[in-house]
């Protein structure tokens, strides 16, 4: 099997590739922008793999795209704007990468019979859960420009499920932490802080 893997520079996305080549025998595609998040220094280990390839790109660019997908049999879809603070500063690229990239993402793997589609996306749709856990039927209740838009991706995703058939699944993870991970995020972010005696940004709630 090849799987075309999107956005396979970043944290979440090179870890998933690493497992892959590691664990099995499949080919993997790995498509990236390279933005601030994405870095191929975490791929070095496995750049000189006869299963592995790298095609530069973005998501939103749907010719470049269906270049780099055609002849896989899978796709996970990683890439996205993904920082709740900086969605707030500037909503634009949220909404542009996280909807329309993944309506590109969708409507290629549609035109192009992918076998199947896993779309990874975030608990952050629920909105603020203060007691307990979300379900995957909860109401999805975005706080942020960023929540808003994972939520219309995750749309988006499924209604090419209902709409043509196209066999995906949707993930919603939480709080995610390891190697590669970009600092910006709460744990690493707390963590560096902490290390270089600096206080960590929390918010006091009544």
């Amino acid at each position: 099997m090849k799987i075309f893997v999107t956005g396979g520079a970043g944290f979440i996305g090179s870890n998933y590739v690493r497992w892959v080549l590691a664990n099995t025998d499949h080919e993997v595609v790995n498509y990236d922008a390279l933005t601030y998040a994405g870095n191929l220094s975490t791929m070095r280990d496995v750049d000189d793999s006869p299963r592995y390839s790298f095609v530069r790109g973005n998501i939103c660019n749907p010719g470049d795209v269906e270049s780099a997908m055609r002849g896989c049999d899978a796709v996970v879809h990683f890439a996205a704007e993904s920082h709740v603070d900086r969605s707030i500063e500037g909503s634009e690229d949220f909404i542009l990468t996280n909807c329309f990239g993944t309506n590109v993402i969708m409507d290629t793997a549609r035109k192009l019979e992918i076998g199947r589609v896993v779309h990874i996306g975030t608990d952050e749709v629920y909105g603020s859960v203060e007691v307990g856990s979300s379900k995957e039927t909860d109401p999805l209740e975005p706080r942020s420009p960023y929540s808003a838009s994972k939520a219309g991706s995750d749309l988006i995703a499924l209604a090419y499920h209902a709409t043509h058939g196209l066999p995906v699944s949707v993930t919603r993870c939480t709080n995610n932490f390891g190697p590669f991970q970009y600092p910006e995020k709460a744990i690493p972010l707390f963590t560096t802080n902490l290390l270089d005696g600096k206080q960590i940004p929390l918010m006091a709630t009544a």
